[in-house]
């Protein structure tokens, strides 16, 4: 009692009556933290619901626990009881207790409009954007599983290729499928799933951005390539903006079924053309393309000559296949 150690200025002057042992002091220190919860009574604690996550213990508090870990005190409990208890054992208790009495993970979350595009294309890559989406970061490495860090999608009852995973947001490859319409898209973790719905669609083009509207591609070099983008390093590395004459290739996806056909979760390198015309326009000009289709796993690639009297700067980029347009605010930089 505070009475009792009035007269003592140092721990090591108080006479051992007057001590507790630290396991009589881990039973009271407990009975504090889960007071109020479910498992509150065997501690000696009030009943209540209030979860319990998260409890820290100090590495002299564990280094005792396992130094006397035969070697049980004796702990008076709350109903005025003793019982013969280690400092390990009331560790032992309460990590299962949390287990049992914290609150419940998060289920996943798909955010409204969170499929990126809206209309989706077998083979395409598509984005699903969210939360609780995965426990954390994992990456593919080129090898096209259906399940990454725990997570996995079926897109019309079949499984997509993931590609990257993260809490906030998914990218994955769209399975091969012959429907169209709205098809229901299925996020699972390991603990729990949500549904949504996209529209599949044979066509859903769209470009590749290296920022929020300058398309991805490059200026063929006879030894090498530039990145094309506005000339200098404004978006962070150097780019260069495309001349008359110039070649580049652009990138994107979505363009539609190719000859021969390229199926999805599969490795690939080559040049499958589109069986539909793509069609280009820079500055609202028609720029007719000399390749359009697959060079890789669901990239397409459109090479074309930049052709005089288009402008200078950042000018529109449009493209359409099968009668569906790209999504527009794209640009293109020229010089």
């Amino acid at each position: 009692m505070p009475a009792d150690l009035a007269g003592f200025k140092t721990l090591s002057q108080v006479p051992a009556k007057y001590l507790i042992p630290p396991e009589q002091a881990e039973y009271n220190v407990l009975k504090v933290y889960f007071d109020g919860t479910p498992a509150a009574p065997l501690f000696g604690g009030t009943n209540g619901t209030a979860p319990l996550n998260y409890l820290q213990i100090y590495s002299p508090d564990i280094q005792y626990a396992t130094t006397n870990v035969n070697s049980p005190a004796q702990v008076v409990e709350s109903n005025g009881a003793t019982v013969a208890i280690s400092a390990q054992d009331l560790l032992n208790l309460t990590s299962s207790k949390l287990l049992q009495i914290s609150e419940p993970p998060l289920l996943p979350v798909i955010s409204s409009g969170g499929i990126v595009p809206a209309t989706i294309e077998p083979g395409e890559w598509v984005s699903i954007y969210g939360s609780n989406l995965a426990p954390g970061i994992a990456n593919w490495v080129g090898d096209f599983p259906t399940s990454l860090g725990g997570t996995s999608v079926m897109i019309d009852g079949k499984a997509a290729y993931l590609e990257y995973v993260s809490p906030a947001q998914i990218n994955l490859q769209v399975p091969n499928d012959t429907a169209t319409g709205t098809v229901p898209v299925l996020v699972t973790t390991a603990v729990g799933s949500v549904t949504t719905t996209a529209a599949l669609a044979p066509f859903s083009p769209s470009f590749f951005l290296l920022d929020n509207k300058h398309v991805a591609g490059i200026i063929l070099r006879s030894d090498g390539y530039d990145i094309l983008g506005p000339t200098g390093t404004s978006l962070g590395y150097p780019t260069v903006a495309a001349k008359a004459g110039d070649v580049v290739e652009l990138f994107g996806t979505g363009f539609g079924p190719t000859n021969p056909a390229v199926p999805a979760g599969q490795a690939f390198s080559g040049a499958a053309p589109t069986t539909n015309p793509v069609t280009i326009r820079i500055n609202n000009v028609p720029v007719n393309p000399s390749f359009a289709g697959l060079s890789g796993a669901g990239l397409y690639q459109l090479n074309l000559t930049i052709p005089p009297g288009l402008g200078a700067g950042d000018v529109s980029l449009q493209a359409s296949v099968g009668g569906v347009q790209a999504p527009t605010g794209v640009v293109i930089s020229l010089q």
